[in-house]
């Protein structure tokens, strides 16, 4: 879990908040799950991980960005990814 929040705290400049909260998710995920002792998973968990990351960070980002009007490091200069 502490690897996540490390990745996400030095990778939200350089990939934008939407990947790197999704690494984040998954990493956390990953941590909780060897912690109750059950296996981390293979590449198809951390995937799905990752896309359950994105499909709840990216409606955050567009909340904060676009309804709250706080600016969020993002992945292009659009300001919608």
């Amino acid at each position: 879990m502490v690897a996540g929040i490390v990745a996400n705290a030095s990778l939200i400049t350089t990939v934008g908040f939407i990947l790197s909260c999704a690494l984040c998710f998954a990493l956390a995920v990953r941590g909780l799950r060897l912690a109750e002792g059950r296996p981390g998973g293979g590449l198809r968990r951390t995937g799905t991980d990752a896309a359950t990351g994105i499909a709840i960070a990216a409606p955050v980002f567009w909340m904060f960005t676009q309804l709250l009007a706080i600016n969020l490091p993002g992945l292009t200069a659009t300001g919608w990814l």
